[in-house]
């Protein structure tokens, strides 16, 4: 079999094993942020997190603003996940622009 052939074979099998792979992996991240389970875990780690700031001494106002902020990185991500795949086209990676190049300055 002529090289570019076999590429062409290994090309089909690579696609064939990621296109099986991905709809497992999207639906695991999905269970794994909008189970119940996830729900309890993220409870627990809020109230872990607010137990641990007052065990600090941070007064009841600071505490509780902090708690909040943490806890609504959770519903963030799963705000984040949730517009990622009801994006017509799937979920699109940002690509930052190039830095402009710098031209040399010239000696005087």
């Amino acid at each position: 079999m002529p090289k570019h052939e076999e590429d062409v074979e290994e090309l089909r099998q690579v696609l064939g094993t990621v296109s099986e792979m991905v709809p497992n992996l999207i639906k695991g991240i999905i269970g794994s942020v909008f189970s119940a389970e996830a729900g309890k875990n993220m409870g627990a780690a809020v109230a872990s997190f607010y137990k641990e700031l007052k065990a600090s001494g941070l007064p009841d106002e600071v505490a509780l603003k902090m708690t909040e902020d943490y806890a609504k990185t959770f519903t963030d991500i799963g705000k984040a996940i949730q517009q990622a795949m009801s994006q017509k086209g799937g979920f699109q990676v940002p690509v930052p622009p190039k830095p402009p190049e710098e031209t040399p300055k010239e000696e005087e």
